[in-house]
């Protein structure tokens, strides 16, 4: 599209939080409802969450679009990996499994900060690595999946701001109909197609084998990460 390849990765992260914050709002809105959410420890985490959030945002938006890209690669790759362990082990598929709280309140707190700089860097609300994080909690496994998505919100929204004020205030040229590092058209096109996508997802999600789904996310992950290496 003629996009200077220089903003070609931080305008698709920044887009990417923007459309985010949107889908974020209406899972969280749907976990909500079900009595899905854990405000209580988001609340505890959201501090150390948004200060990493900022962080992440400011370096995905500076750094080199190699560097980028090859932090994106990273991690798809390494989500893909933990995915086809688990396939292969058939481990972590219940979906009402609650650890024993593995990890002390402070330690937390400092990965949940270090995770916001991840989310902010890869562009992802965060879904797929706190989840985990709070399973070691001890919370289960479906309202773990709720708390991560009402986190996404603040992630992604904090995010996208913090790329639109970095891009607004550079020098790099950055295509028409942009706002900062956010590329209005792509956002406007992706909101309207995850307005239908994000509601029978869920649907679909709850229907399908875990496992199935996270062989199908793996490979979806290999293959962007394959894309991005080779192109």
């Amino acid at each position: 599209m003629g996009i200077e390849s220089s903003v070609i990765m931080p305008l698709a992260i920044g887009t990417s939080m923007a459309v985010v914050f949107v889908t974020s709002m209406m899972g969280a809105r749907a976990h909500h409802a079900n009595g899905n959410v854990d405000f209580k420890t988001a609340k505890e985490l959201l501090p150390a969450i948004v200060v990493g959030v900022i962080i992440g945002a400011i370096v995905g938006s500076s750094i080199s679009r190699n560097a980028l890209a090859g932090c994106v690669i990273a991690f798809e790759v390494s989500i893909a990996g933990m995915f086809l362990y688990q396939v292969w082990h058939r481990e972590g598929h219940a979906e009402e499994v609650a650890q024993k709280q593995i990890l002390q309140r402070r330690p937390m707190f400092v990965i949940s900060g270090f995770l916001g700089v991840i989310s902010s860097v890869v562009g992802i609300a965060g879904g797929t690595l706190f989840v985990p994080l709070l399973g070691f909690d001890g919370i289960h496994m479906r309202k773990a999946i709720g708390t991560a998505s009402a986190l996404g919100v603040p992630i992604s929204i904090i995010a996208a701001f913090v790329y639109i004020v970095m891009g607004l205030m550079g020098d790099k040229v950055l295509p028409a109909y942009s706002l900062g590092f956010v590329y209005l058209p792509a956002f406007a096109g992706c909101v309207i197609g995850s307005l239908w996508s994000t509601k029978h997802g869920a649907i679909l999600g709850k229907r399908l084998n875990l496992r199935w789904l996270k062989l199908a996310f793996a490979l979806i992950l290999l293959a962007a990460a394959s894309k991005m290496l080779f192109s």
